[in-house]
Formats: structure tokens, sequence, C-alpha cells
């Protein structure tokens, strides 16, 4: 029997397996797959590495930053770019709108000082129309939306925006119209990424003295006899149980769930991406660590260097470019493997960041979660479905366990509240 079991060996659950460890507790984590580490994993395709998309570490907590300190790293300033049209524009762009026309400026600027005032009940696109003008907001952010989250704006509520949007001054647009010489204002200073090894390193010195075991996918919880059985056909019984599984699949896994709860979880979705990594011979053309494309003909919503997070991402003198294209059960992929490939190849060009004389290996392979999508009336759905969960004696953590926008950093905190789990006598 085991104290306290962890299903999903992702930063969440290697971060309860950590904390409930340090609180003298046992605990063992099972993992469907066949390595540990989630989203924050990565594969090797010829010499050169890749993670599971795009991954820098950060954070203002002390307890995370030490886990981060453990680890040899380098550090990077933020400082993406926007591809639109031909143009490459600094992030965010309604602060960096020098590279446009005039005319363009003028429309933009404009509909900024227009802007309707804010409501207390908006969608996320009029949240979006309230903060940049319905010109920037249609013409950058709300493209965006499409390609990121697969459906049209107006379909989101504004339940996890937090810091992830610049809201910029009059003055601020204005000065970023007339100059490129602006200052960054992205909502992180810094970004770290380990030296060797990929963004999964920074878990390594974590998971030495774990029991983790490959291999166990949980198919079925019996919260009333306190049991899980896995798709090998083994039962393991458990005191505690802490969760990263998605939070639908974990529902149709619980013995007796009440019919309303499937319901209520089956209306949760989430994004999936189809990642395409390509190495080439030479250095990275174009010198972008990572950038957004708003162009609707190119499929993919953002693409990242990794040679340029690290050297140790690839042979030397070579260099490397992810692109991710997000799809959905709302919004199905247009294209996928070797097609995709060629697509992403014919961007690349266009986009000049990259020639086709030069590839050396090309990969595509697909995530099923990317992000969890706050529909309008998602909070309130998720919420009836976590309330069961916990009601049943089960602990959700992480981004897919507690349904929510977490980074890595609050997922590892999310983790952490397995040392908090009652001593059973």
């Amino acid at each position: 029997m085991a104290e306290i079991l962890i299903i999903g060996g992702g930063v969440a659950g290697i971060s309860a397996a950590v904390h409930a460890r340090r609180a003298g507790r046992e605990a063992v984590i099972f993992e469907a797959g066949e390595r540990w580490g989630g989203l924050l994993d990565h594969f090797h395709v010829g010499g050169f590495r890749f993670d599971n998309a795009v991954h820098f570490a950060f954070s203002n907590n002390e307890h995370y930053r030490a886990v981060l300190e453990m680890t040899d790293y380098i550090t990077h300033r933020p400082e993406p770019y926007n591809y639109e049209q031909g143009r490459w524009l600094k992030h965010p762009v309604q602060n960096n709108l020098y590279p446009l026309p005039a005319e363009e400026k003028v429309k933009a600027i404009k509909s900024f000082i227009e802007r309707p005032d804010q409501s207390e009940d908006s969608n996320y696109r009029q949240w979006l129309n309230e903060q940049f003008g319905e010109v920037i907001a249609g013409r950058y952010p709300a493209r965006y939306t499409e390609k990121y989250w697969t459906v049209p704006a107006d379909s989101l509520s504004t339940d996890w925006i937090g810091s992830r949007l610049y809201r910029p001054s009059l003055e601020e647009v204005l000065f970023g119209a007339m100059t490129d010489r602006t200052p960054s204002t992205y909502y992180l200073p810094e970004l770290f990424y380990p030296r060797r090894g990929g963004y999964r390193a920074f878990l390594d010195p974590l998971v030495e003295d774990l029991d983790l075991r490959t291999g166990k996918e949980v198919v079925r919880v019996n919260p009333v006899k306190k049991y899980v059985e896995c798709r090998d056909g083994s039962r393991e019984y458990y005191l505690h149980l802490v969760s990263s599984t998605p939070l639908p699949v974990l529902a149709g896994m619980i013995d007796g769930a009440p019919a309303v709860v499937g319901e209520q979880a089956a209306a949760l979705w989430a994004t999936s991406v189809a990642l395409v990594s390509l190495g080439f011979s030479r250095p990275q053309k174009g010198g972008h660590l990572w950038f957004y494309i708003y162009d609707r003909d190119i499929l993919p919503a953002r693409a990242h260097a990794p040679s340029m997070k690290s050297p140790d991402n690839a042979p030397q003198g070579c260099s490397s470019l992810q692109f991710e294209t997000y799809f959905s059960r709302q919004a199905p992929l247009k294209c996928s493997g070797e097609e995709l490939i060629e697509h992403v190849l014919d961007a690349a060009e266009k986009m000049d960041v990259a020639s086709r004389p030069d590839l050396a290996v090309a990969d595509y392979r697909t995530l099923p979660y990317g992000n969890v999508v706050f529909d309008r009336g998602m909070v309130g759905r998720r919420d009836y479905v976590l309330d069961y969960v916990r009601s049943c004696g089960i602990l959700p953590v992480g981004r897919f366990g507690e349904w929510d926008y977490l980074w890595a950093d609050q997922s590892f905190l999310s983790g952490k509240q397995a040392e908090t789990l009652p001593f059973v006598v």
C-alpha cells in the first residue's frame, strides 16, 4: 500500500513527491509514459534536442528559485518579436507600431484613443477592444487568439489573463509608433534555461531519490476502497491520492461518479499542439529567440530557437527552430505530418528565418494537451468537477489536474500541497 500515490510524473507530480518526502511521508509516482517529465520533457532528432514546445524558467517565488539554482543555467533577456505580412515588430505589438505605414499607425492610434470604457462583464474580445482599441485588438491579439486558442476571442472569458498582456498608456503607444528604440515591457525581466540537458534538467536533481515508476497508466480509481487499477492489470491501494491527470480524464476514471459530473467534465476541453522541429547545418538565420506569427495563411502560431536557448541543443555550428500549430475539437488540424513540415518550411523561407538547402533534420509529432481553454462558463463547470474530485479524497495538482492556466513554477507550487496531507492512523 502506498501512503501517498501520485498519478503523473510531470512537474506537479514530481513536486508532490518531493514535498511529501520532505514532510517525512512515503510517496510513489505512477507515470503512464516510458519517460517522466510530461510537457517539460524533450526528444532527440539526429544530434538535435527539442523540448515539448517552448519552455523557459522564471519565477518570483523564492522556493521555486531555489530549485532552479540547483542547475547551471543560461540567463536570457525576453525580447520576442512578431511577424506580420513581411514585417517584424517588437513585442508587444501595441507598444511597437513603428514598422507600420503612417496611415496604418494613425488608424491604430485613433482607435486606441477612442477605445470603449471598461465593463465588468466582458468577454475576451470586448476586453481587448477596451484595452487596445478595435484596430489593434482585431489585427493582433484577436487574430492570434484564433491561432493559439483555436476559437474566436469573443468565445473566451477573461479569467486567465492576469499579467499576460501589457496594457500601454497613450504615451507609450505614441512613442512606439515614432521610434523602434522602445524599452522592454515584457512581464518578466529574465528567463532561465539549463546550460545542458534541456528544460527537464531543472528537475533532474529532484527525481534522484524518488520512487517513480514509468509505464504505469492508471485507468480506474475506486475512492471508497482506495485503490487504483492500471492498464497492465495491477492494483495499488493508497491512503492518499494525488492526481495531475487531466481533470476530465480523471473524472471519467472514478467509480460511481454521478452522471452530472461526467457531463460537466465532458464540456471541459484543451488545445493540442502539432510540433514541427527543424535542425539546420548552419548558424541561425534571423536571430530571434522566439516569435509570434499573425498571418492567417501561416498555420503555426509561434516558433522558437532551441539552439539559442542553449548551444547544447544542437551540434556545433548548427541551429534549430521549432514551430507550434494548435488544434482542438473546435478546430481540427488543416494538415499534418509531411504536409505540415512542407508548409512550415515554406513559411520559414517566407519569413527569412531558414533556408531549405540548410535543412539537416525535420520531425513532426503532436502533444495531446497544450493549454486549458477558458471558454465562457468553463470556470463554473471546472469548479463543479473539482469539488467532486476533492470530495472523493483526491488532491488535484498541476495545470491539467487543477485545469488552470498554470506556468511551470505555479504547477510546482501546486504540487507542494501534498506536504499538507493529513496523517492517516
